[in-house]
């Protein structure tokens, strides 16, 4: 059945049952914690649950990570599924961290498949979705030669060049746009590219609680549930460690396993 927004407001009285499913690749590993703290503080009694698909070099149609780990696409991890069979009355869903899969030599149009199958589905559950766009202007942002730095860092094994990306990426944001134009339950979050740090890709560590504070006070304001505080830097902090312990533990060395929420 449609959740309408005015449905929204009168089901938070009755405490629902909202999940939310959350799907990026390092900036949303680093900031997950803080996120899913922030949005339960906020929703107070209400119920809520979180599912994830994230990591650092996540893809959503090809296999990515780092070091000696990497993660199944999003697209094929059952976060869906899952979700889909969770009794719930809200449903909410973030699609963030998009662009790894351009570096791993994803055609643009695939991805947009992809993305487009992801929105579609969610949008038959009557969810609430938000996106990101790839926040990057690579002619103003990133000279060829920074370009080539960072390919060589963080995807030694990438063959795409300069004006492959900067097409890739108008491409797939030109998209996005038009998705949350036409459609009224899907949301562009805009203004992310002002938190990002020196590589223009991930949040800074000074700016990882204003980044996520953004993102999740647009989430609140669909759902019509007031902010409760604010993020501080020591929260954003403590979310880059937990995130790390998480990488160290559970991804690379594999002493711990991750809870039931992680796909």
């Amino acid at each position: 059945m449609r959740v309408c927004r005015k449905t929204i407001v009168s089901s938070m009285a009755s405490s629902p049952h909202i999940l939310f499913l959350f799907m990026g690749a390092s900036n949303l590993a680093r900031g997950y914690s803080l996120l899913t703290r922030h949005i339960s503080s906020c929703f107070g009694k209400n119920k809520t649950e979180f599912l994830n698909a994230l990591g650092p070099g996540r893809g959503f149609c090809a296999r990515g990570g780092m070091f000696n780990f990497t993660y199944p696409p999003i697209q094929d991890c059952r976060i869906l599924e899952v979700a889909k069979k969770k009794s719930c009355d809200i449903r909410a869903v973030l699609i963030t961290d998009i662009g790894n899969d351009l570096m791993y030599g994803v055609l643009a149009d695939t991805l947009i498949e992809s993305l487009d199958g992801l929105i579609g589905r969610a949008l038959q559950w009557d969810a609430e979705i938000f996106l990101t766009s790839i926040h990057v202007n690579l002619k103003k942002d990133v000279s060829p030669t920074m370009f080539f730095i960072l390919k060589s860092f963080f995807y030694p094994g990438s063959s795409i060049t300069y004006e492959e990306a900067d097409l890739f990426i108008t491409k797939v944001n030109g998209y996005l746009e038009e998705k949350a134009r036409k459609n009224e339950r899907v949301y562009l979050i805009s203004g992310m590219k002002s938190f990002t740090g020196m590589d223009k890709i991930h949040y800074s560590f000074l700016k990882t609680h204003s980044a996520w504070e953004k993102i999740a006070n647009e989430i609140c304001h669909v759902l019509k549930v007031p902010v409760q505080k604010k993020m501080r830097l020591a929260d954003g902090i403590s979310s880059i460690i937990a995130n790390l312990y998480r990488l160290i533990f559970c991804d690379m060395f594999r002493f711990k396993k991750k809870g039931r929420e992680y796909f």
